[in-house]
């Protein structure tokens, strides 16, 4: 899927693109496998507009103002754009990582990113079994619905071409993965529930929803995704990651507290055996150095990425962008020239360590 590689603006690969951003939500509703009933998903829209002024927008009931994101303003001219999905972390919500979101927006990509409805802010952080069926499901129907069930007269509709970044941070960086191709050890599964009560911890729906099972079987693959970019993402046994076939950047942080490296991002990089893969490590960052929770929301975080000692969250951010630019304009469009940085020899920061596949 090579193409044109959008407008890099400033030559400085941490730089904003050279469009503004613009900003509208929506509703999607779709009827996912081993679920009884239809699921619906608030949905956040960030693109490249041409505007030089609107209204500012203003995330999460207002709490995070952004006034140089315009809502809903008019997309920017052009033939089609690029795509990039996003998937929150476990009680997190579509708008947690809008460095990322906003910074892709302004070199010309549509992110698109759902509420994983169950799973958000507003519904706290425990994790119901069901979500490690439902989240990639909620990605390809966002797909299904940017690429074809637009109504006549939006925007966007027929102005998206087919590259597509997925991205993600904690439980996200878990739907990334599995949406770019992870095979699930269904042996190992079977072994853990055998015998376990049917309200252990996913048991239940693996041991009597046929279509759950054959669904982890067949795994959660969408073709039409490109290039993964999973954050800080859960590992584990049951996972077989080198089934993944696509380039896959892997930022994890070394103070993780949440999803500590030895079984999680440690496992995830041992798996990946792509030689595009390449693993960008932040050794004193803490998980949600990954979010704008630690500085736009003090206080709701405490510690893992957010103390005084962590690497600064807004050097993670200026970085992971940094690198993520240069990997997708690698992997999307065939661009060589920032190939010194994938490799390692040359550094964008202290506080951070690229490493290859070898």
């Amino acid at each position: 899927d090579a193409g044109t590689v959008p407008d890099a603006g400033p030559a400085a690969l941490d730089a904003p693109g050279p469009y503004h951003v613009g900003y509208r939500q929506s509703e999607i509703t779709y009827q996912p496998i081993g679920a009884e009933g239809p699921r619906t998903l608030r949905l956040a829209l960030w693109y490249p507009t041409d505007d030089t002024e609107g209204r500012a927008t203003a995330y999460l009931f207002g709490r995070i103002q952004r006034p140089e994101v315009f809502t809903d303003a008019a997309l920017a001219a052009g033939d089609t754009f690029p795509v990039v999905v996003f998937s929150h972390g476990s009680g997190g919500l579509a708008e947690q990582s809008v460095f990322f979101t906003e910074f892709f927006a302004s070199h010309g990509f549509v992110v698109a990113s759902p509420d994983h409805t169950g799973n958000t802010f507003q519904d706290g952080a425990n994790v119901s079994p069901e979500m490690f069926f439902l989240r990639p499901q909620d990605i390809t129907a966002v797909l299904d619905h940017i690429y074809d069930g637009l109504p006549e007269g939006d925007a966007l509709k027929g102005k998206l071409n087919e590259q597509v970044v997925m991205a993600g941070h904690s439980f996200g960086g878990y739907t990334t993965l599995a949406e770019s191709g992870t095979a699930y050890d269904v042996g190992y599964l079977d072994a853990t529930c055998a015998g376990a009560p049917a309200d252990q911890f996913f048991c239940g729906a693996w041991q009597s929803n046929q279509a759950v099972r054959d669904l982890f079987v067949s795994g959660f693959r969408d073709d039409r995704i490109d290039v993964a970019v999973p954050m800080a993402p859960l590992g584990g046994p049951v996972f077989d990651f080198a089934a993944i076939d696509i380039p896959t950047l892997l930022a994890t942080a070394g103070r993780d507290e949440t999803l500590p490296d030895p079984g999680h991002g440690d496992d995830v990089w041992a798996k990946l055996d792509g030689g595009s893969d390449v693993r960008l490590a932040f050794p004193q960052a803490g998980h949600f150095s990954f979010a704008n929770i630690c500085k736009e929301l003090p206080g709701v975080v405490q510690g893992d990425g957010c103390l005084p000692d962590n690497t600064d969250p807004d050097e993670v951010h200026r970085v992971t962008n940094a690198v993520s630019w240069a990997f997708v304009r690698r992997h999307l469009f065939d661009d060589t020239s920032h190939d010194d940085v994938l490799t390692g020899a040359t550094s964008l920061s202290e506080a951070a360590v690229v490493s290859p596949k070898e």
